[in-house]
């Protein structure tokens, strides 16, 4: 089931939904990861989001949308315990983008670690994999 305001995917890359969570400490030995929360709080994080992407849209329930030329992402943050423990998002993007969004929310630039579940495959795979198979931005 497609939403309509993302159904309309620029050249950017294919649409994706997926699940964040921080950088596993171990693996289980299913090949799933041992999920993290994220090493934010939700403050922290909204915070940077109004500094840093002053164009992104937030709510204090943890929802946000994202969008531009090249990309158009709408997500939720979820917290509990002082820290988030998952952020989902869906949309369409470069590469460096949603590692740009993905950096301001956890607050540090080592991202490539943390563990992605790709929806509704419901494959794991760590943030590294999942960004390489967006598009990078054209240099122009």
């Amino acid at each position: 089931m497609s939403s309509p305001a993302l159904s309309g995917s620029s050249a950017a890359s294919k649409p994706f939904h997926i699940h964040l969570y921080g950088p596993p400490a171990d693996r289980l030995t299913s090949g799933n990861p041992t999920t993290a929360p994220l090493p934010s709080s939700f403050e922290a994080a909204w915070q940077r989001l109004q500094t840093l992407l002053p164009q992104a849209l937030l709510e204090p329930d943890g929802s946000l949308a994202w969008s531009g030329e090249h990309h158009q992402i709408v997500g939720m943050l979820y917290d509990a315990a002082d820290r988030i423990q998952y952020v989902e998002l869906r949309g369409f993007c470069y590469r460096q983008q949603v590692q740009k969004l993905l950096r301001v929310i956890a607050g540090i630039e080592q991202v490539d670690r943390f563990s992605v579940m790709v929806l509704p495959e419901r494959q794991w795979k760590n943030f590294q994999s999942f960004a390489n198979s967006l598009l990078i931005e054209p240099a122009i």
